[in-house]
């Protein structure tokens, strides 16, 4: 009986394996053989670069740009925006933007897919018909050789090829950002570059296509799904076409801009991907079993395997109930051994793939959250169970940067904003004639305001309050706000002086003891050399109203300065800005704590995987025990009335509100 069970219980452990092992053999593949090179043989076809567009005024021309700078000949290519149903600008400003601009208006036809085939449709029966037209999504920037690749493997005889696309990422993109850019790295250019080290298609992805005259001609668009880009990937298989994948074909595009917005996109694409593996698995199984052909069965392969984080939820929970029956005699051990070999088989092509793409640094650290981001999918599958409309077609999420929303937890505003969108609005209130004062919000920040009415009273009027602490980043979320992250001081501070280097602005520091204020002005000018580090003060220890404030003004004035950095503690430097806002020379003024030391050299902070986790406390508590416990045990107390607080003002009514 228990070998019975045993094998029942061991199926699906095999059929995980060979998913998983699937996965390693591509991670492999790509990690193997040498990186080809640039092709350099002389462009000759005529291409037409077709970006449907629809209310993408913020970043169409950003888009455009990277187009109409490409390597390729000007005079073999034209860039057409399509602008599909807009009610903004988009138009407009991609002709501006050196576009050429066709207007869609067919409000009961919406989606990409239906302005793919509208458009193709038109510029093929055009007299001056193009030789291959290639797609890319408005929101995205175009590598130099984009082009160049692609019309390489056109010269190939390869009529539809896919280009390498990746999600934009730098080192102020949030560690959710890094994951779901590793994901694409995994998705994307992993199985694609393995599979055609092994001689197989591709996919497409909906950006970086490009399909010659005689594919789009014969097959015409035909996919107006949430997927139309996987669905019309299986009509061409269906139809015997090969998908080509361009290694050396580079195209980026951001991810999405909040939560619920990522949560929307997940949703369209997985429920999609369901609906079509539901729909069309068996009919390419039938197929290619009736024509003998290898290749439809390698694309029934690959469309069957799950998406990762649903692979390792279903192994991880399949290896825990075998084990558990194991334990209690139900089922013999070897039951255990196709799950463990897809335990194994699914991170080791996790990170054999990260390094063949060759991954940075910080995306292998935001790896480390994958577990917490797994939990949030699975939110996402659950959803799925309810129902999914397949032809449901949803805008992707998009949100200006420069623009927050200020969300006010237990009385204290906090802006909901990234790092880029931070240092975004430092920068337009450089020259803008009135103090910007900027605060990092910790918990216990928030807790001094509970009982210092001087000190909400300042947090109510600054024109920034950063999520510093990982439990302000929790308790906005817990009002329904979609907070980006946490934007710590430390961070921020080094971020801002890289950005603003070479501009011409110029820093005053302020506070620190022992030199510091000068440790840290010398290391900022070694590691950004446009910075212009105007001058540097430590002042007395002494209350603010008995500091020589009027010698700390006037070298500030005589500096020119335009960003002061003001380390005196909290809330002793919040105290110090607002009391002489009206007399300060500067345009910006942060409350910038421990951050001069930690430039200095003088402290450190934290390991990166304990940030990521919102460990740092924990850290800082080991460093300075006898000063921070009492601080931290006041925090924990006041904790339990602030989240029942935000619980209550949930329920009654969201208090986001804009202030961009």
């Amino acid at each position: 009986m228990t070998g019975v069970l045993g094998a029942l219980l061991a199926l699906p452990g095999v059929v995980f394996a060979g998913f998983g092992l699937y996965l390693l053999i591509l991670a492999l593949a790509s990690a193997s053989g040498r990186r080809e090179q640039p092709v350099v043989a002389a462009p000759a076809n005529r291409l037409v670069v077709i970006v449907p567009a629809h209310n993408e005024e913020q970043l169409v021309a950003r888009c455009v740009t990277s187009l109409l700078a490409q390597s390729y000949p000007r005079a073999l290519y034209r860039v057409v925006v399509i602008a599909d149903n807009c009610s903004d600008g988009t138009a407009s400003i991609a002709a501006a933007a050196g576009a050429e601009v066709m207007v869609r208006s067919e409000a009961d036809a919406l989606g990409k897919g239906r302005a793919l085939r509208w458009a193709t449709d038109q510029l093929l029966a055009a007299p001056d018909r193009p030789d291959a037209v290639v797609v890319v999504d408005a929101d995205s920037v175009a590598d130099r050789n984009l082009l160049s690749a692609l019309e390489a493997e056109l010269g190939r005889g390869h009529s539809v090829v896919q280009a390498d696309y990746s999600v934009l990422t730098d080192e102020l993109s949030s560690p959710r950002t890094q994951l779901v850019a590793a994901g694409f790295l995994l998705f994307h250019r992993v199985r694609f570059s393995g599979r055609a080290r092994l001689g197989m298609s591709a996919n497409l992805v909906g950006n970086g296509m490009l399909f010659s005259r005689a594919a789009l001609e014969a097959h015409p668009w035909s996919a107006f799904s949430g997927v139309e880009d996987l669905q019309y990937s299986i009509e061409l298989r269906l139809a015997g076409v090969g998908l080509r994948f361009a290694p050396q074909a580079f195209v980026s595009g951001p991810g999405p801009a909040t939560r619920a917005g990522e949560a929307r996109q997940r949703l369209r694409w997985e429920g999609g991907r369901f609906h079509v593996v539901k729909t069309r698995l068996w009919v390419i199984v039938r197929t290619a079993i009736a024509r003998r052909d290898p290749q439809l069965l390698d694309a029934a392969l690959d469309l069957a395997t799950p998406p990762l984080g649903l692979l390792s939820m279903a192994t991880g929970a399949g290896l825990l109930v075998v084990a558990g029956a194991a334990a209690l005699g139900l089922a013999p051990i070897w039951a255990l051994i196709p799950w463990l070999v897809a335990l194994t088989a699914i991170p080791a092509f996790v990170l054999i793939g990260l390094r063949a793409a060759r991954a940075p640094r910080n995306m292998w650290t935001a790896v480390a959250r994958a577990p917490f981001y797994l939990a949030w999918k699975l939110a996402r599958y659950a959803s799925l169970v309810s129902g999914f409309d397949p032809n449901r077609w949803d805008r992707s999420d998009r949100s200006n940067t420069s623009a927050s929303r200020r969300v006010e937890i237990a009385g204290v505003p906090i802006d909901a904003v990234d790092m880029r969108g931070a240092i975004a609005r430092v920068r337009g209130a450089i020259g803008a004639g009135r103090l910007f004062q900027v605060s990092t919000i910790n918990l216990d920040f928030v807790v001094r305001a509970q009982t210092d009415p001087d000190v909400m009273r300042i947090f109510r009027r600054t024109g920034m309050n950063l999520a510093d602490g990982s439990p302000v980043v929790w308790l906005g979320r817990l009002l329904g706000v979609e907070m980006p992250g946490r934007v710590a001081g430390a961070d921020f501070v080094p971020a801002m002086i890289r950005d603003l280097a070479g501009s011409g602005a110029r820093l005053f520091l302020l506070g620190g003891e022992g030199g510091v204020a000068a440790a840290a002005g010398e290391r900022l000018g070694q590691l950004y050399p446009g910075i212009v580090i105007a001058g540097t003060y430590e002042p007395p220890r002494a209350a603010v109203e008995d500091m020589n404030n009027a010698e700390i003004l006037a070298r500030i004035a005589e500096a020119k300065a335009d960003v002061l950095l003001v380390a005196l503690g909290h809330p002793k430097q919040e105290r110090w800005i607002d009391r002489h806002r009206d007399q300060l020379s500067v345009s910006v003024a942060i409350g910038v704590g421990c951050v001069l030391d930690l430039i200095a050299g003088r402290s450190r902070r934290a390991p990166r995987w304990m940030q990521i986790a919102g460990l740092e406390w924990l850290y800082r508590l080991a460093q300075e025990p006898h000063r921070l416990v009492r601080r931290y045990l006041t925090d924990a107390v006041w904790l339990v009335p602030i989240a029942a607080g935000v619980v209550r003002s949930r329920l009654a009514a969201p208090r986001a509100v804009d202030t961009a």
